[in-house]
C-alpha cells in the first residue's frame, strides 16, 4: 500500500539534490540554544488525542516512545510521564547536546539519528512521534522505517503548526497586530525561507497520508500567550531568521517591530511586560500499525517503488 501521495519528495518540488546544510540546518550551537530557549512545548490537546489514540488498542502500560526530529526536546520529555523509556532522536547533534543538558527526565534518552535509518530495533516501539519536521524526510523511506520499528498497533503520530495569527478581543487590533508579525515573517524574511518545504508545512500535511487502514487526520486549534519578548524569540529560532541574520548581521529589525506592536496595542509598557496571545491551527496525522489478523483481513502490504 502506498502512501497517497506521500511518494513526493523534497527533489520533487523544487530541490534537484538533498544537501547537507538543508538536511541538517539547525546544528549551530547558538541556535540550539535559542532553539531550546524560544521553542513552544508541545501542544497539551496534541499530546493528549496522541495518547488516547494509542491507549484505543493497548491495554497493557506504554513501553517505549521514540520523538523523531525531536530539535532540544521540546516535546519529547512530555512523554515521559506515560512510558517506561523515551528515545529523542534528531539528525543535529547540536541538537541533541542541548538536550542532553537540559534533560531532568531519568527515563529519557537522546540519540543523533536520522528519520530515513532509525536506530531502533524491530517491532520494540509503541509511539512514534513527529512534531514540525516530517516535512524535510523522504516521507516513504520515514514511513517504511517507523513501520519497521512499530510493534502491531503501534501508532505514528506527526504534527505541525500551521501560520500564527495575534488575537485581540478588538478586532481591528487583532487584524493591526497579525498584520504587523506577517510583516515580519513573510516579509521580512521572504528570501530566506526554504519554500517547497515550508509550503508543505503550512498546507497542514494535505498532501500526506499514513497508508495504514486506522488512519486519522485532525486539526487543533492552539493558542498561547507570550510577552512580546518572547514572541521575537520565536521568531529567532526560525530558520529563515538564522539565514537572515547571517547575511544582515547589523540589521536590528525587533527593536521597530516591538514600537509598532505597541502602537498597535495602545501601550507603553516594556515588551518584556507586554503579553499577547498568538494562535494557530495544528494539524494531526495519526496512523495505527494493524496487528497480524488485521493485516490479513486488509492484505495489507508495503508495495516496494519500481
Amino acid at each position: 500500500m502506498e502512501a497517497n501521495g506521500s511518494s513526493k519528495k523534497i527533489d520533487d518540488v523544487g530541490e534537484t539534490e538533498r544537501d547537507v546544510a538543508t538536511r541538517n540546518q539547525f546544528a549551530a550551537e547558538k541556535h540550539a540554544v535559542i532553539y531550546k530557549k524560544h521553542r513552544p512545548k508541545a501542544d497539551p490537546k496534541a499530546i493528549e488525542r496522541i495518547l488516547n489514540f494509542a491507549k484505543e488498542k493497548k491495554s497493557t502500560r506504554f513501553t517505549l516512545a521514540v520523538d523523531i526530529a525531536c530539535g532540544s526536546g521540546q516535546g519529547t520529555e512530555d512523554l515521559a510521564q506515560h512510558f517506561e523509556k523515551v528515545i529523542g532522536i534528531d539528525i543535529s547533534s547540536a541538537q541533541i547536546n542541548e538536550a542532553n543538558r537540559t534533560n531532568k527526565a531519568t527515563n529519557v534518552e537522546y540519540k543523533v539519528g536520522d528519520a530515513e535509518n532509525i536506530p531502533v530495533k524491530d517491532n520494540s516501539v509503541d509511539l512514534v512521534t513527529c512534531s514540525q519536521a516530517v516535512h524535510w524526510f523522504d516521507f516513504d523511506t520515514f514511513l517504511r522505517e517507523v513501520d519497521r520499528i512499530l510493534t502491531p498497533n503501534g501508532v505514528l503520530a506527526v504534527y505541525s503548526r500551521g501560520d500564527y495569527v495575534l488575537l485581540h478581543d478588538d478586532q481591528e487590533v487583532e487584524k493591526e497586530l497579525t498584520t504587523i508579525y506577517k510583516e515580519c515573517t513573510w516579509k521580512t524574511l521572504k528570501n530566506y525561507w526554504n519554500d517547497p518545504v515550508h509550503a508543505t508545512r503550512q498546507k497542514g500535511y494535505v498532501d500526506l497520508n499514513i497508508p495504514y487502514p486506522d488512519f486519522n487526520r485532525t486539526r487543533i486549534q492552539s493558542k498561547m500567550d507570550m510577552t512580546l519578548t518572547e514572541l521575537t524569540g520565536f521568531i529567532s529560532s526560525f530558520t529563515a531568521y538564522q539565514r537572515f541574520r547571517k547575511e544582515n548581521p547589523d540589521e536590528d529589525i525587533f527593536t521597530p517591530l516591538y514600537a509598532r506592536f505597541l502602537r498597535a496595542l495602545k501601550v507603553n509598557t516594556e515588551p518584556d511586560k507586554t503579553v499577547v496571545t498568538a494562535g494557530c491551527p495544528l494539524y494531526l496525522l495519526m496512523g495505527r500499525k494493524p496487528d497480524e489478523e488485521e493485516i490479513k483481513r486488509f492484505h495489507f502490504v508495503w508495495e516496494e517503488n519500481e
